[in-house]
Order: structure tokens, then C-alpha cells, then sequence
């Protein structure tokens, strides 16, 4: 009988360890929801759906809200943009595809390109 109750609060414990360790994986990346699909010759990010990304964009990352009411372009990031920068524009350099946000006039390239 004591065997019994060894094991099963050794179980309790184990279980209690695991939720605990996937809770807080999921709670330090949020982003973990969502991947690159392929529409067309763009890389577009689709928040709500899983599995493997189907393409990566050329220019991986996002604008997002920075200091000061700034609109900054985050490469380490993945999702939709949560704004858009008042200048700028994107610019080819070689292969890659650039932010200039003091450059003006119509893109030259388009970030979410599918990369080749």
C-alpha cells in the first residue's frame, strides 16, 4: 500500500512539474501562435493559424510601436505590422530588401517577397 501512495504522489508531483514547464514556455514567447503562408510571391503572416511556415519573407520582422510614439521596423520579430512609419521607404540593396526611413518615393522592393 505504501508503494501505492509513493507512486501516485510522485505522479501528482511530475504533472504539477510539466503544466508548470509548458505554461510557462508558452508564456515566454507569446508569438508562438502563427506562421508564413505562401500567397502568391508574398510571405504573409497569418496570426491564427500553426504548423510550419510555408515560405520565409525576405526581410524577416515588423513595424511595431516604439518609444515616443515612433513607428520602428523590429527584425527580430514576426506578425503584422502594428503601424506604418509617416516616411520612408523600402529600398534594394543587392539581394536584400532595406528600411530607409529617411528615403522617399515609391518602394523598390517588397520585404514580404517570398526569399528565394
Amino acid at each position: 500500500m505504501r508503494g501505492y501512495t509513493m507512486r501516485t504522489a510522485f505522479s501528482a508531483v511530475l504533472a504539477a512539474v510539466l503544466v508548470s514547464t509548458f505554461a510557462v514556455s508558452i508564456a515566454a514567447n507569446p508569438q508562438a501562435k502563427g506562421r508564413y503562408k505562401k500567397s502568391g510571391t508574398t510571405c504573409a503572416w497569418d496570426a491564427n493559424d500553426s504548423g510550419p511556415n510555408q515560405c520565409e519573407p525576405q526581410t524577416p520582422g515588423r513595424f511595431k510601436h516604439g518609444a515616443n510614439n515612433a513607428c520602428v521596423w523590429d527584425a527580430t520579430e514576426s506578425g503584422p505590422d502594428q503601424c506604418k512609419p509617416p516616411a520612408g521607404r523600402w529600398k534594394k540593396d543587392g539581394s536584400s530588401c532595406v528600411w530607409d526611413a529617411k528615403d522617399s518615393g515609391p518602394n523598390q522592393c517588397n520585404p514580404r517577397q517570398v526569399k528565394h
